[in-house]
């Protein structure tokens, strides 16, 4: 009824990959400011890499908003045990926080860029974001990686216990 759909795989890939993406970028900001790479690679390639990251976040967010939904109604209309929505709730609970404010501080760390660039802000505010903003992707890709997982087996639980007149 639910059915597994590739988007959780698709999301798992992403946020791997954004988190190899920033740690690249990252380590070309270290590069620029070492002088051994011209900030106009860095820049582009950051550029590249603040859109892959927020869109990955952002279909994440809507991923567990249209599943969770979804499973609140399957529920609902089969009387099923309210406890499979109220685990959409709690992993959601722990994931939510960290895919609203992980992306602020990317966001935050990549504008900065411009004004460390310019030398309107010092650079080391941006290199601190940027470090700040590496390591919360590593935490929100770890949770995010989990819930995927849970999400799954939480669609799987509910398609079992469907009856078998559910259909498809």
């Amino acid at each position: 009824m639910l059915h597994n759909v590739p988007v959780a795989r698709i999301l798992g890939f992403l946020f791997v990959a954004t988190l190899l993406l920033l740690g690249f970028m990252t380590y070309q900001g270290y590069s620029t400011s070492a002088g051994t790479l011209g900030a106009a690679s860095h820049i582009r390639f950051a550029i590249f890499g603040i859109v892959v990251i927020l869109f990955t976040q952002t279909m994440s967010l809507f991923y567990f908003v249209g599943t969770g939904s979804r499973i609140k109604k399957v529920v609902r209309e089969y009387s099923l045990d309210p406890a499979f929505h109220a685990r959409t709730v709690r992993f959601k609970a722990r994931l939510f926080p960290w895919l609203t404010f992980t992306p602020l501080v990317t966001m935050a760390a990549f504008i900065l860029g411009g004004g460390a660039h310019t030398r309107m802000i010092p650079a080391w505010i941006h290199g601190g974001l940027a470090y700040l903003a590496l390591g919360m992707n590593l935490v929100t890709t770890v949770l995010a990686l989990q819930c995927i997982g849970e999400n799954v087996m939480l669609i799987d639980e509910i398609d079992a216990a469907l009856p078998e007149e559910a259909g498809e």
